[in-house]
């Protein structure tokens, strides 16, 4: 009986020498308690400044000529109604835990804050509004023949997803979220895909790709919206395999540079050479880069004299692909082709991320609103919130400019 005690006693004491060296990871830039931590955390502003200290990412190249937006500042009056209740932006500031926001329009700054410890040369994570960077990476794609034609099959492009449902779905039906791929995206629900997903190549470090290509098709794809994340990655594969390279040199190309972005990262799924950058979700950039990413489709994809983006992409992401995308009323959300739409304010569209991150286009009023937030309070059954105060700032932005053209 001593000596199966004195076993079972090894045995535990190597058991929780193992689980130490996991949770710790000594010797590694990156370790499983530093992400249970930062996820444990109720107020995540200081959190979301600094995601590519936790977490493994590649560098967003920053080009030798980068860009600024000139700046003429004006005060906004932010009042505005929602859900019966009048509200301001400072009401919103503080339920939201916002850390930043700056407004473009015609490309010049006319409104920018930061809030708490936040500073203008922060990086702010973009949580899902990577997804409408992968996107527009697919558009580009498009145009220069990369990719043949948005109904191609994905395992035309990206051989780990041969044999498998991912693998026999179209690049439409990915941009459309569409797939039909049985996938749980509730964040807040333990068991949910998605956060397995974080938990296999954040905490095991395991490739991405081989975690999503085990979902499976529970119903016909193109026939519904279903947003979910493993759409993205698969989208991202596409890109790798188009341009037979990591996305991030791709992303570098085709956008960092043009733009005159000033730096930033990509996460990924590992460490070392075989990681991946995580296409669903997080970027780190500054809010003025976000507003570049933002201002180049007000601009229809043009930077100078070069096109970027193809002729007809803008139009295309802004536009629901059925009737299951289209929103549901006013101030109601709807999608485009990775992209989400607003009711009542035809011609706009949103670059959005989990915990109150937004990129807001609107070509037609030629504006940009970029805020970056840490809000935990997020209800899902409720409107939102932020239809109704950028329909507010843009309000107040026109009213400026018949001032000044009123010389009053």
């Amino acid at each position: 009986m001593k000596l199966m005690l004195k076993g079972g006693g090894g045995l535990l004491l190597v058991f929780l020498i193992a689980a130490g060296y996991w949770y710790y990871r000594p010797g590694s830039e990156f370790s499983p308690r530093e992400v249970i931590e930062m996820s444990s955390l109720e107020d995540r502003r200081r959190s979301y400044r600094m995601m590519e200290t936790v977490y493994p990412s590649s560098p967003i190249a920053a080009p030798r000529l980068r860009t600024a937006f000139a700046r003429d500042l004006v005060d906004l009056d932010l009042r505005y109604e929602w859900l019966g209740q009048p509200r301001t932006f400072d009401d919103y500031i503080d339920q939201r835990k916002v850390q930043g926001i700056l407004v473009l329009k015609d490309g010049v700054v006319r409104y920018e804050r930061f809030f708490g410890e936040a500073e203008p040369d922060d990086r702010f994570t973009s949580w899902s509004v990577a997804k409408s960077v992968v996107a527009t990476l697919i558009g580009i794609a498009l145009g220069e023949g990369r990719i043949g034609s948005l109904d191609d099959r994905v395992s035309q492009y990206a051989s780990e997803y041969e044999e498998t449902d991912y693998g026999d779905t179209s690049i439409r039906h990915l941009l459309m979220m569409s797939s039909g791929i049985d996938f749980n995206e509730n964040y807040e629900e333990p068991g949910a895909d998605i956060r397995k997903l974080f938990f296999n190549t954040f905490l095991l470090n395991r490739d991405v790709d081989r975690v999503v290509r085990q979902f499976t098709r529970n119903r016909p794809a193109g026939e519904d919206f279903d947003y979910i994340s493993s759409n993205t990655q698969v989208l991202s594969a596409v890109l790798r395999g188009a341009y037979d390279r990591p996305l991030i040199e791709t992303m570098n190309e085709k956008l960092s540079i043009p733009l005159g972005l000033t730096g930033g990262s990509w996460l990924t799924d590992r460490q070392g050479a075989a990681k991946k950058e995580l296409g669903y979700c997080c970027l780190q950039l500054t809010l003025e880069d976000y507003a570049k990413l933002g201002q180049l489709y007000v601009q229809d994809g043009v930077v100078g004299e070069t096109r970027i983006i193809p002729e007809g992409w803008r139009s295309f992401v802004s536009t629901p692909p059925r009737a299951s995308h289209k929103p549901k009323g006013e101030g109601r959300l709807g999608y485009g082709h990775h992209f989400w739409l607003i009711g009542g304010q035809p011609g706009s569209f949103t670059m959005q991320g989990y915990d109150g991150q937004y990129v807001h286009i609107d070509p037609a009023e030629r504006v940009v609103i970029v805020i970056a937030s840490a809000d935990r309070t997020m209800d899902f059954t409720k409107p939102r919130e932020f239809p109704p105060l950028f329909k507010r700032i843009k309000e107040e932005l026109r009213s400026t400019e018949a001032s000044l053209a009123s010389g009053n």
